[in-house]
């Protein structure tokens, strides 16, 4: 059987757990650990199996091993949920640590190609990088054989999105994020207007007194507090009629209506592949630039999966 010592040290919170039976303990299979780590955060069978694409019963089947390695229930049912028992609130950040200094050992001096550690990654961006990046990303994941899975979200503009461990990667525009978050600048794209094509601007001048009298749709990010700026510096009333989550609504309300979008070049170049009835031009004044943004929260920072696949999907945009 498998001895615990709690021995406290000078800081009252801290709790090394000491094994007598160390034998016991080398035996254990560390491909537990990681289990283990995502049981005590989702703190549920079926999430955890969800998060690491297994069944809940082999997640449970682990879980009955992990168990009788450290002679404790670790998580425990409380009505509908499940509870951490007090060894486990002792071992979740220790747990942590430990398997960021495994990445971080085992990759000081090895270059991983990704498919060693497979993960579900789940990433935030837009439609049309959307629409660009999942096929790539798919197709390179073939070629090397990985078995990662790759979940796409919409952004839901939340500042505080990489705060939640379901979350591994945005991509996008840059916008606002809590303080704490990475930030990698991977490219910058000029901006133009678009309109549908038997558009009557088209055959006048792109001047911003001519352009002013259209409704104007943009996306929502900085780009509409630029362009509002850019309206009150000539001397013009606001004339932004729409804010759009995603590209596509945008396009869609353009084609339909007399109404003028503003994108950034690498949106119209997603429209010209799908042969959408819209043209873009460029006015007679500058337009903002975008930049567009990898950003992650630190605890990924050193993960080298993760790294995988900042720069993997960084070089498959060719920004």
């Amino acid at each position: 059987m498998v001895r615990r010592e709690a021995i406290t040290g000078k800081n009252q919170g801290s709790v090394i757990i000491m094994y007598k039976d160390i034998n016991h303990l080398v035996r254990m299979d560390l491909n537990l650990l990681p289990i283990l780590d995502t049981l005590l955060n989702e703190k549920s069978v079926s999430k955890t199996a969800d998060k690491l694409n297994v069944t809940p019963p082999a997640i449970s089947k682990s879980l009955n091993k992990i168990r009788d390695t450290f002679q404790d229930q670790l998580l425990v049912r409380s009505g509908m949920s499940l509870e951490l028992t007090p060894l486990a609130v002792r071992l979740k950040p220790q747990l942590r640590e430990l398997l960021d200094n495994i990445q971080n050992v085992l990759h000081q001096n090895i270059e991983m190609n990704g498919s060693e550690l497979p993960r579900s990654f789940n990433i935030v961006t837009n439609d049309i990088l959307m629409s660009k990046l999942s096929y790539k990303l798919m197709k390179k994941s073939i070629q090397e054989n990985t078995n990662h899975v790759f979940n796409f979200n919409y952004d839901n503009a939340s500042t505080c999105m990489l705060r939640s461990e379901d979350i591994d990667l945005y991509i996008g525009e840059d916008k606002t994020l809590s303080p704490e978050v990475k930030i990698r600048t991977i490219g910058h794209s000029d901006c133009v207007f678009i309109a549908k094509k038997d558009h009557p601007v088209l055959q006048m001048e792109k001047s911003l007194k001519v352009l002013k009298e259209y409704m104007l749709i943009v996306s929502k990010n900085k780009l509409k507090e630029e362009m509002e700026s850019l309206y009150r510096e000539r001397g013009y009333k606001r004339k932004i009629h729409g804010v759009s989550a995603g590209y596509l609504p945008m396009i869609e309300n353009v084609i339909q209506t007399n109404s003028l979008g503003i994108v950034p070049m690498y949106v119209v170049d997603g429209l010209q592949r799908m042969n959408l009835e819209v043209e873009f031009f460029k006015p007679q004044f500058e337009l903002p630039k975008v930049r567009i943004i990898q950003a992650w929260h630190p605890r990924y920072h050193n993960c080298s999966s993760h790294k995988w696949l900042r720069d993997i999907s960084k070089d498959l945009l060719e920004f």
